[in-house]
């Protein structure tokens, strides 16, 4: 995601307005005609706390296209479901060659810089595994290449015909705008699906602004069907796009994971991410906002959104035959 991300974005803004939602924080957000306080959401998260894992409970995958993806569409589901004992398989499809970093000033104001491309990677996979590692487990790098990087003069280098290579991937080696079209691309997800077993995976949807986001559900729903031909019977759900500029059909949502008292949790997990979101302590944070957005369109006070692509099948081996506890709470919540 670009260091903007966290912003409110003038599309966001007037999706935040138009729900009357553009000062939030002075306004109570309400649950079932109840103020949902801050000492709710504390003794919620507590309770969570105690939770007995789910001794069924397989993993949960969520694939990203970039550093910060996975945390800002399904880092409160994660996180919820973490503490219900699942393990958390967290994978990385491009190799985050590009865009820049940022940091925030003494005046609190946010400066943003280039580096070159080896540079960049190495930060973004170092937060990754910081990331990862609030969750027990280790980033898995597709590394895809993106579909620019910058030069060693930090100019912006696109690829297409006639560009010069990029330093980092191997000769053959698909971008991540074809890679879903790649035969041994899509078979090594095929292979990591089948080795994991996740209940669900979690990813970004085929109607999104950023191709590499597009190029990322197709690898990951190619590779979904194929194992499912080979027996995987798990869910594939597509993260709602924070992007409001094609209308109102990119904002519909099947179901959504309630992550209320655990909003302040996922801020922080985004916050590992530090150069694209030095300001993910701010109350105003765009991602924030998203959050209250639709938890406020949910009936709670934070909700991440997903669409199906297909339903998992329940679990063999239970008698009489059960769903996890995720895919529980996803059909609960269905629409």
């Amino acid at each position: 995601m670009p260091s903007s991300s966290g912003r409110v974005t003038k599309s966001k803004y007037r999706l935040l307005t138009h729900l009357g939602y553009g000062e939030e924080l002075k306004h109570p957000v309400r649950e079932n005609d109840k103020t949902y306080s801050k000492q709710d959401a504390a003794q919620a998260d507590n309770q969570l706390m105690k939770a007995k894992p789910d001794k069924h409970a397989p993993s949960i995958m969520a694939v990203g296209a970039h550093a910060d993806d996975i945390e800002l569409q399904a880092g409160g589901t994660l996180e919820k479901y973490f503490r219900h004992g699942y393990e958390v398989v967290y994978v990385m499809s491009t190799n985050n060659m590009s865009g820049s970093f940022s940091s925030l000033d003494s005046d609190g104001s946010i400066i943003t810089r280039q580096e070159p491309t080896t540079e960049m990677m190495a930060r973004r996979k170092l937060e990754c595994a910081n990331a990862a590692r609030e969750w027990n487990t280790e980033a898995i790098h597709l590394d895809y290449p993106q579909r620019h990087y910058r030069n060693e003069k930090l100019e912006v280098v696109t690829l297409k015909y006639g560009a010069p290579v990029p330093p980092t991937p191997a000769a053959g080696v698909p971008s991540i705008l074809t890679a879903g079209e790649d035969p041994g691309a899509v078979e090594r997800v095929v292979t990591l699906i089948l080795e994991k077993n996740p209940e669900c995976i979690f990813t970004h949807t085929v109607a999104t602004h950023n191709p590499e986001h597009f190029g990322t559900a197709l690898l990951v729903t190619n590779a979904y069907w194929n194992a499912w031909e080979r027996g995987y019977r798990g869910g594939l759900l597509y993260w709602v796009d924070d992007e409001t500029r094609y209308g109102p059909a990119f904002r519909r949502f099947e179901t959504y994971v309630d992550y209320s008292p655990l909003l302040d949790r996922k801020m922080e997990l985004s916050g590992k991410h530090d150069c694209q979101m030095p300001h993910w302590r701010d109350p105003g944070f765009g991602h924030r906002l998203v959050a209250l957005e639709w938890g406020k369109v949910c009936g709670c006070l934070a909700a991440e959104t997903f669409i199906w692509c297909n339903r998992p099948v329940h679990t063999e081996g239970h008698n009489p035959p059960a769903y996890g506890s995720l895919t529980l709470e996803l059909y609960q919540n269905g629409r």
